[in-house]
């Protein structure tokens, strides 16, 4: 949370000791409420599109949680403030208005500013450290996979602190996080919206049609991925890679634009964590995970519960 709250709001938060920081308090409660209370009003807005003012006038008259509301009011204060300091560095330093009714395409509303920020909060740090939790599954699943990334670590970095320009270089480690992010999505869907009418296999879709895009379905699709419920990270590699069929962040001009900053946030965790610790399979650890059912996100319906033990660091390169 704290690197989403200085990279995406320009504020600087400790979540690990000030729990009661504002942000940090009401950020934790809304991502709560995401996934307890939203989940179904989200869901329904994205299967059924034609519903969405319905649904809005639903969750702002009788459904609007305490969570949404102090963070929005949160985020409000952050933008005065942003103006007073005469910018707006906020979501890349986007014009605001308070207008609904715009006179340019490019200019958001501050409601829409608000609401981009709910979002870029629940990608940012909710996703990532959910897709975390299934990297160490899958590695402590795996114990040669596991190795192999630690060599990897070793023979690229030694013990230098992990830079963008040093985890780079670990090309395994990235095989490894989108094999993970294939058999474990952070979303099973996404849509879109068809911006003018195309035929594809002789099945029209007119312009404004809404496209449903069934992600987990794709990357599990033997067509595209052999062996799907088999974690291979080597699928990923340069000489085998289908870059279209991978759609955990999305493709195309509307691929998730934070994708880098959670993949170096991933690869980072994982070089201090790794350097470190052995991560174990315990007896109880059930290799195939139930996804939680009614989810917003992708969430497992079990506690995964790994062992570890220290490496011993004098042997770390």
């Amino acid at each position: 949370m704290d690197v989403i709250a200085g990279t995406g709001f320009g504020i600087e938060v400790n979540s690990q000791k000030d729990l009661n920081d504002p942000f940090v308090r009401d950020a934790a409660g809304l991502v709560e409420e995401i996934f307890t209370q939203k989940g179904l009003f989200m869901s329904l807005a994205k299967t059924a599109p034609f519903l969405i003012p319905f649904i809005r006038f639903l969750v702002t008259n009788f459904f609007q949680p305490r969570g949404w509301k102090s963070f929005g009011e949160n985020l409000h204060r952050i933008i005065e403030d942003r103006k007073l300091e005469g910018n707006m560095n906020l979501l890349l330093s986007c014009e605001v208005t308070q207008s609904p009714e715009k006179d340019q395409m490019n200019v958001l509303s501050e409601v829409e500013v608000v609401a981009e920020a709910m979002i870029l909060l629940t990608a940012g740090h909710e996703m990532t450290a959910n897709t975390l939790q299934y990297l160490t599954f899958a590695l402590a699943l795996h114990p040669q996979v596991q190795e192999k990334v630690v060599r990897e670590i070793n023979q690229q970095l030694g013990d230098e602190t992990p830079t963008y320009e040093g985890v780079s270089k670990l090309k395994y480690l990235d095989c490894v996080i989108q094999e993970t992010l294939r058999m474990y999505p952070s979303v099973n869907s996404t849509n879109r919206m068809a911006s003018e009418e195309v035929t594809i296999k002789g099945i029209t879709i007119p312009k404004g049609a809404g496209v449903l895009i069934p992600i987990a379905n794709v990357m599990k699709d033997p067509e595209y991925f052999p062996e799907p419920d088999k974690f291979i990270p080597e699928r990923f590699s340069e000489d085998n890679i289908n870059p279209i069929s991978f759609l955990a962040f999305g493709y195309g001009p509307r691929l998730c634009i934070g994708m880098r900053l959670a993949l170096l946030q991933m690869k980072i965790a994982m070089v201090h964590v790794l350097r470190r610790v052995k991560f174990i399979k315990t007896n109880d650890l059930q290799e195939i995970l139930k996804i939680k059912p009614g989810s917003l996100f992708n969430l497992p319906d079990q506690v995964i519960a790994i062992s570890g033990e220290m490496r011993d660091t004098a042997n770390i390169a």
